[in-house]
Parts: structure tokens; sequence; C-alpha cells
């Protein structure tokens, strides 16, 4: 394994991705750990392409956001490129999800980070351009971070084609560029994978797969996955507000019922049971009705 690439001590190799090899590094003169990814002759082979992967970082440096694994700088070392980026500790969701869904709240948690994270691309006129599981990094303090933001047309036709393709929107399947209507069926579709453990399928919703998931979440979900892009959810900014609303609404849901399965096992003696309620429920009601004689 090499040892250094410019002023960046290789501390260990983390493989190969769409942007070549990949290296968790420290950084010798600003004491950071960082991750070094040296780009392949697919990408620096031809001047063109190079330049327009400069002109790229160039704007993307510039984006600074908790929900995004910052790129620090493109450097040269000789005759090799390669990109620095935040160092980002965790696991892809890709790895988390396997085949299985996730909790509820939680997948409503990572949306939002997601949403803000997209929010503040999209109004530097920034696009993500591959959102999918494997390009989102769940953090140990479990947060759903993005990385690669922005550089998919520089990592590899058969990434994108091959893993990419679930993800993509159909006007982006029809050879349209992408734009941050895009991005939004793009997390839309990783929102399904998440609430179902399954790939999105024509003619399949979430609550036909995990009966569990909240009315109200599918139908976010829903129009996130709208086939027209002016028919989705207005914004990425609109979209985080409307899942902090409705996970305030689910908080308040459960906190009703864990009242009322206190009061319930209170009530009969530390046992809660289904006819313990329904007594309780008659019980009210009948109170009710004697409210309801002396008023009248």
């Amino acid at each position: 394994m090499r040892e250094a690439i410019a002023h960046y001590k290789v501390l260990e190799s983390l493989g190969s991705g769409g942007l070549g090899e990949v290296y968790r590094a420290r950084d010798t003169n600003l004491g950071r750990t960082v991750a070094v990814k040296v780009l392949p002759p697919a990408i620096t082979g031809d001047p063109e392409h190079v330049q327009s992967l400069l002109d790229t970082v160039a704007r993307l440096v510039g984006l600074s956001h908790p929900n995004i694994a910052m790129l620090y700088e493109a450097g040269q070392e000789g005759e090799q490129r390669y990109l620095v980026f935040e160092f980002v500790q965790g696991e892809p969701l890709g790895t988390l999800i396997r085949d299985r869904p996730l909790n509820v709240r939680r997948v409503i948690d990572f949306a939002i980070n997601l949403c803000d994270g997209l929010a503040e691309a999209h109004a530097a006129g920034l696009i993500h351009g591959d959102i999918r599981p494997d390009t989102i990094q769940i953090t140990p303090k479990d947060r759903a971070k993005f990385m690669n933001f922005g550089l998919w047309r520089f990592t590899g036709g058969s990434v994108r084609v091959s893993d990419a393709l679930p993800y993509l929107s159909p006007e982006e399947q029809s050879g349209a560029p992408a734009g941050p209507q895009s991005d939004i069926y793009s997390l839309g579709a990783v929102m399904f994978e998440m609430l179902t453990g399954r790939q999105r399928a024509r003619g399949l919703s979430v609550r036909s797969i995990n009966p569990s998931v909240p009315a109200e979440l599918e139908q976010v979900v829903g129009r996130m996955l709208a086939s027209n892009p002016s028919s989705r959810s207005g914004s990425a900014a609109a979209i985080a507000a409307e899942l902090r609303e409705l996970a305030s609404i689910l908080d308040t849901r459960t906190e009703a019922s864990e009242a009322a399965s206190a009061a319930d096992a209170h009530r009969f003696g530390g046992q809660p049971s289904r006819s313990g309620r329904v007594l309780l429920v008659i019980v009210l009601l009948a109170a009710l009705g004697a409210v309801v004689f002396w008023l009248f």
C-alpha cells in the first residue's frame, strides 16, 4: 500500500469505487483525517473530461452542510489527480437496510436529514444526480449523509446503469438532464426502500408491502415518486417541513397511546387487557352520558 499522496499520509485502503481507489489519510498540514480518492485513467485520460471535473469541483467545494460529505479540494501529484473529501465514519444505507424495512420514525429522521441537505444544495444551483442507498452514509450518531455529491457524471457508466437505474427518475431514463425534481424522485425511491425493505416496483405502494407505515407518510412518498416532475412535491425544503410536522404528529400519537396503556394498566391492576380497555371505554361513555343528561 502506498505511504502518502502529496501531503496526505495514507492510513489504510478503503477499497475502490466509481471515483477510483479510496484511502483514509491524514492531512499533515491541517491535522485532520480525510478520504482521498485517486482518480483512474478513465477519468483523467481526456483533458476535456478533466476540465469539466475541475469546474464541477470548483462549484462543490463551497457546499457545506452537516448532511453532505464535504469536498475539500482537487489535487495533483505528478500525473496523478485526486479528490479530498471529509472522512465520514459509519456504513452505507444499503448495508443497513439488508432487505428489511427500517423503523418508520427512523426513516423520517433520515429523510429530514437528506431533504435538508438537498434544500441547501438546490438553493445553490447544485444537484446530487446519483441518490441511492449506497451513496448515503449513516453515521455513528445515526444521521444520514450524502456522499459524492454532484459527481455522478465522473463515477463511470457501469456504476450509473447497473446500480442507479432503480432510483433514476423517468425523465432521466428518457435521456433528459437531472434537475432538482430528479433528486426528489430518487430520494422518494430510497424512502420507499427504507420503509419496505424492497426496491420500488410498478403497481406496488408502500402500505401494500408494509401496512404499519402511516398513510400520511405513504402520501408524501407517493408525491415524490410522481412520474411527471411538475406533479412532485415542490421542493426539498417543503418536504422537510412536511416530514417534521408528520414526525410531531406521530410522536403525539405515540405519547397518547403510551399514556392510555399506562392508565389501562393502573386501572386494572397492572394487567392491560382488551376486556379492560372495553370496560374503560364503557365507563367513559357512561360518564359522558351523565354530563349530557345534566346539561340538557
